[in-house]
């Protein structure tokens, strides 16, 4: 019936976390934008090794961002008190 007003501690530790989070997606977004670029190396020359080195690289920084990306979801969603 009533809500539970938060400490300021509490909206302290929110703030905090809001600015990790804020942080960790900037640099998803960042790692995401460089895998892109190193999957589309293979469209300047297209050799062998160019297209095994850039979809490797470029596969494994779309990999962290998406892991990154998925840590903050998650880390939100349990500050939420969703999970």
């Amino acid at each position: 019936m009533f809500h539970h007003i938060p400490r300021r501690q509490h909206l302290e530790e929110l703030k905090d976390n809001y600015k990790k989070l804020k942080k960790i997606i900037i640099v998803a977004g960042i790692l995401n934008i460089i895998g892109l670029i190193f999957i589309n190396v293979t469209i300047l020359k297209l050799t062998p090794l160019t297209l095994v080195s850039s979809i490797t690289v470029g596969g494994a920084l779309i990999l962290i961002s998406i892991i990154l990306y998925l840590y903050a979801v998650i880390s939100e969603l349990r500050t939420q008190k969703i999970l």
